[in-house]
């Protein structure tokens, strides 16, 4: 993998990388990606503090500073850079930068030490928000949460579940319903709002038991 297209992916949360590339981001691209980061907002930080620095200063009237280090030699002139180096530090821009020199080394340390890919920050946040407005949109688009109907077979053989969710099971899944263990025998797609359906047979007594869902039909007026 080529160095820069490296170093781009690196910044990228794994979601954004896995949907440009199936390749894994060597540790070089990290490492160098962390350093470029680290050293641009130490930049940064030491060309906007001269500026700041210098701008503040000059907004100071001379009598001022004069009258000053008449009474108290540098030492006031001294304290008066003090007063403006701590302002600076409570600054947006100087937080943003710190953080971001700090992240680039973390990112850094992590490459090394576990040869671990960490995005930027920034970029994982709306990874996140994507993913919670997809959620959202998906949610909407399946409609009201309602109870599941459950329909028993006279004799307790089977099972019939309808529901406006579907469920992660699968024919090795042992369902828990009522006392009894049943297993899955088939999916269907039925009309809304129930639109997954599932087919369940009671489970042999010889049968291997390999994990157990404990049923609820109310479970689906939960959101997950």
């Amino acid at each position: 993998m080529n160095i820069f297209v490296a170093v781009f992916l690196a910044f990228l949360p794994k979601r954004f990388r896995q949907s440009l590339t199936h390749f894994e981001v060597p540790a070089a691209g990290s490492i160098l990606g962390g350093l470029l980061e680290s050293f641009a907002a130490l930049g940064l930080l030491i060309r906007d503090y001269s500026a700041y620095m210098n701008a503040r200063l000059a907004a100071i009237p001379s009598s001022l500073m004069e009258n000053a280090a008449e009474k108290r030699g540098e030492s006031a002139i001294m304290s008066l850079g003090g007063f403006v180096l701590i302002d600076y530090l409570f600054r947006f821009t100087t937080i943003l930068l710190a953080y971001f020199m700090v992240e680039g080394a973390v990112r850094v340390v992590a490459a090394i030490a576990s040869h671990e890919t960490i995005p930027t920050l920034p970029l994982k946040l709306l990874e996140y928000v994507g993913r919670q407005l997809n959620a959202q949109q998906k949610e909407l688009k399946m409609g009201a949460r309602l109870r599941d109907e459950v329909l028993v077979d006279p004799a307790g053989q089977s099972l019939q579940i309808a529901s406006c969710r579907p469920k992660q099971w699968n024919q090795l899944t042992t369902v828990s319903y009522d006392g009894q263990f049943f297993e899955l025998t088939s999916e269907q797609e039925a009309p809304a709002p129930r639109r997954f359906v599932y087919l369940l047979r009671k489970k042999p007594a010889t049968a291997v038991i390999r994990g157990i869902y404990a049923y609820d039909p109310d479970e689906a007026l939960h959101s997950k």
